[in-house]
């Protein structure tokens, strides 16, 4: 199954899984079995890949996906590069998010459990390939966040690993060059069944390769070139609508304004006062 890129960064996944529980489509007024259903019993696990730090929307989107971590299993959280950001990677930015996400995790215990600690999280932050793109991947280039992609997949785990996309997806393609190089073409097809790749955009030209040279890997994504040009089309830029792109006729706009931002998010607490200032777009 293909689906269109439904991204909302941070839970966008969650409506193409939904979309993928039905047990058929239609073409053409015939139902088309599905040829597989993901099943499995808890929280989807999520590794997220991020080139957190070259603007602030990551900043923003990494701050809300902790609010509803204990709705995940979060993985690995994977600082990258992309096309705006090619030579640098900023795990630091991740974790002093977390580090504020510590400190109200005792008022977030009193709504509901399953919170995870803020020294867990912090164990699961990973510097990607340290440069853009394919020219930064090959034999001998595994980068920790390679590795933890690795061995997530690599965990008996029967649930499918999310790996979301929200800059350029060299460290994915890294891990799978490792994994093709080191092993049987079995062991490979194994590892990539695992995979559900969902990502924002192609922000490198790591995405078009990997899908060229994995055509069996499950990848949702809206093709684009790596400059994003083609932004204007992406469903993550509605979330309430923005002003930038116009793309969200009769969107509420009210609440992605500085000022609403201001009053209601950046002064209330540790982890507010980390939610930079909009850039373009929240």
């Amino acid at each position: 199954m293909k689906c269109p890129n439904l991204w909302l960064r941070g839970f966008g996944f969650v409506a193409c899984l939904i979309a993928q529980l039905f047990p058929s489509a239609r073409i053409a007024g015939q139902a088309i079995p599905a040829s597989h259903i993901d099943r499995f019993e808890g929280h989807p696990r999520l590794i997220v890949i991020s080139d957190i730090g070259n603007e602030p929307d990551d900043q923003m989107s990494l701050t809300r996906l902790l609010l509803y971590s204990n709705e995940l299993d979060i993985e690995a959280l994977i600082a990258t590069t992309s096309t705006w950001q090619k030579a640098v990677v900023h795990p630091e930015t991740m974790r002093a998010l977390i580090d504020a996400y510590g400190r109200v995790r005792t008022n977030l215990l009193l709504h509901t459990s399953g919170w995870p600690t803020a020294a867990e999280l912090d164990k699961r932050v990973y510097a990607g390939q340290p440069g853009y793109g394919i020219a930064a991947t090959g034999p001998g280039k595994t980068s920790e966040g390679a590795q933890a992609i690795i061995k997530a997949a690599d965990n008996e785990d029967p649930r499918p690993l999310w790996v979301t996309v929200w800059g350029g997806a060299n460290t994915v393609a890294q891990a799978l060059v490792q994994v093709r190089a080191t092993r049987s073409p079995v062991e490979l097809d194994k590892f990539v069944a695992k995979l559900r790749i969902s990502s924002i955009s192609d922000q490198d030209d790591a995405g078009p390769w990997i899908r060229k040279e994995f055509p069996g890997l499950f990848y949702i994504v809206q093709p684009s070139t790596p400059t994003g040009g083609e932004y204007y089309y992406a469903t993550w830029t509605g979330i309430s609508g923005d002003l930038y792109y116009r793309n969200c006729a009769g969107a509420d706009l009210s609440l992605v304004t500085n000022e609403w931002l201001d009053a209601n998010v950046r002064s209330k607490g540790p982890l507010g006062r980390l939610y930079p200032r909009l850039l373009l777009i929240m």
